[in-house]
């Protein structure tokens, strides 16, 4: 099945001291080919991976990258009005441009799955826009 994926779960992928690397990598198993990342967030993981982690995570980001292990969705332009609905819906949560674009490609892709570690921001979208968030989180009973 396809899923989107969000920035923390590629950083827990990558970092395996993080509480959610386990889960991030069974899903990196189990969902290889169907791993879609919204341009946005690539930024976001090349930012974190090369602060936290160093630049051979990054490099190691890229390689996924460049062997289609995770397959780079842009955002179209004409999706922007669509972001700037859904950060305006929910502007009590302060989301940013990476989590509205994550679910206004959820919507244009019809790919409900979303991977996340975020929940206390992508909980109340899941529930408005029909998401399925994965994985688990650690230690949830499954």
């Amino acid at each position: 099945m396809t899923v989107l994926l969000d920035t923390g779960i590629l950083y827990a992928y990558y970092d395996r001291s993080d509480r959610w690397h386990a889960a991030a990598a069974g899903l990196v198993a189990a969902e290889l080919g169907g791993l879609l990342i919204p341009a946005p967030v690539v930024a976001e993981v090349d930012h974190l991976l090369g602060v936290r982690l160093g630049r051979e995570a990054r490099r190691l980001f890229y390689r996924g990258l460049a062997d289609a292990a995770f397959l780079m969705v842009e955002v179209a332009q004409d999706r922007v009005a669509r972001i700037a609905e859904i950060d305006a819906r929910f502007a009590d949560l302060d989301l940013g441009f990476v989590d509205c674009a994550l679910v206004a490609l959820a919507e244009s892709l019809e790919v409900p799955r979303v991977a996340t570690t975020d929940r206390r921001h992508f909980e109340p979208l899941a529930r408005a826009f029909d998401l399925e968030l994965v994985p688990a989180p650690p230690g949830a009973a499954t």
